[in-house]
């Protein structure tokens, strides 16, 4: 057994003389792509956190199924930066004693198991949360977008309880799946189909949670730049798409390709994208909230409106308290321009008490409702009994 195990655990090609001692490898380029993935991941768990239970005090389902997702990227990061010691990223299995085999395998056990909790986690957290958000209470049942994210729900926990079943009961005993000394023929069954079919249902349902909100959110009663923000928001489920098909096109290559330690290099690669995006994608929800509970958002609009001076609409919100105060100290510059429903616009000075168009008569109201109780149509007062809108009132203040 000892001399089985310093043998090379591949043949190498003609002419090629096998070196285990310090095999050409791309371990700087693993550490840097995982290392991106884990911060980023780790930040977004953070922002999630900060957003839902922070800001807006609620510990949902989806928050456990998050925490419960998270807890297994460390089991897969763990795994994935293991490999950078035994046996390296893209070292061909002729440079690998099968000795080394052991701990390749048994970190490659750890991460299936792994991902394959985690990725149903993610997903229902991000169904369940987009049932909230566009599906009424007491509208479930009669929802299509609800049993469309039931079903997909119900095709990824089923499938990924299955998977999980299968990758540990793939050889008997059951450390005879990384420890190759214990395996006997017939001990063990090909887990390729097995793989081949993780990737596909993790392709099916990315794209049906990407395409599943889409017809919802372009028939909101909204503004088209709305939806189309709503719209991109969901549609980042393109990222997850894009990086499971990689994925899947890599697990077919290591599944039937001899030189497994050299390709289980983008496998890692691609299926830590893929969670990543995961991860981007549950707390994506959670930025406008907190741009608005920090003032980042406000700051932003003060911005891109040029800053102060000019037209008063852009800082009225800020300062009207004050300036109403000081509305008929502004000076003879001061002009206001009403443009009302129906009418023409009409243009006073400071002192003038009537305007031109509609010539609607200023006067003091005294209590709150008394602007809407009493509209004119064809010179002549009549009570606004109705309770609806009948007419808008645009008021746009220039200074000098």
């Amino acid at each position: 057994m000892s001399s089985f195990l310093d043998l090379p655990a591949l043949e190498p090609p003609e002419g090629v003389i096998p070196n285990f001692e310090n095999p050409p490898n791309q371990n700087a380029l693993a550490l840097g792509v995982l290392t991106a993935c884990c911060v980023v991941s780790t930040l977004c768990v953070l922002i999630r956190a900060y957003g839902r239970i922070y800001l807006l005090k609620k510990f949902q389902i989806e928050e456990v199924l998050v925490l419960i997702a998270y807890g297994n990227f460390a089991g897969c990061a763990y795994a994935t930066l293991s490999l950078r010691v035994t046996p390296g990223y893209f070292v061909h299995q002729w440079n690998v004693y099968m000795r080394d085999l052991i701990p390749t395998l048994y970190d490659v056990f750890i991460f299936s198991v792994c991902y394959s909790i985690l990725m149903p986690c993610l997903k229902v957290a991000i169904l369940l949360e987009w049932c909230r958000v566009f599906v009424p209470k007491g509208m479930h049942l009669k929802s299509w977008f609800w049993w469309g994210c039931m079903a997909v729900i119900f095709l990824q926990v089923t499938g990924s309880i299955a998977i999980v079943i299968a990758l540990n009961l793939q050889c008997k005993p059951h450390s005879a799946i990384w420890d190759i000394t214990l395996q006997t023929p017939g001990a063990c069954w090909s887990i390729v189909p097995l793989t081949i079919f993780s990737a596909t249902l993790h392709v099916v349902c990315d794209l049906a949670i990407f395409l599943l909100p889409q017809h919802l959110i372009w028939s909101l009663h909204m503004p088209w730049q709305k939806r189309l923000g709503v719209s991109g928001i969901c549609g980042l489920g393109a990222l997850a798409c894009v990086a499971a098909i990689f994925r899947f096109t890599v697990t077919i290559a290591y599944g039937t390709l001899e030189d497994a330690t050299y390709n289980v290099g983008p496998l890692a690669f691609w299926a830590m994208t893929e969670l990543t995006c995961g991860f981007f994608i549950v707390c994506v929800p959670c930025i406008p909230r907190i741009l608005r509970a920090t003032g980042i958002r406000g700051k932003i609009k003060s911005t891109m409106n040029g800053g102060t001076g000019g037209s008063a609409s852009a800082n009225v919100g800020a300062n009207w308290t004050n300036r109403s105060n000081n509305i008929n100290n502004l000076g003879h510059n001061t002009k206001i321009h009403l443009a009302l429903a129906g009418g023409e616009s009409g243009s006073m000075g400071t002192n003038s008490d009537k305007l031109s168009g509609d010539q609607v008569p200023l006067r003091n109201l005294h209590h709150s409702s008394e602007s809407t109780e009493w509209l004119y149509h064809e010179n002549h007062r009549i009570p606004n009994t109705s309770g609806n809108i009948t007419r808008t009132t645009k008021v746009t203040v220039e200074y000098a």
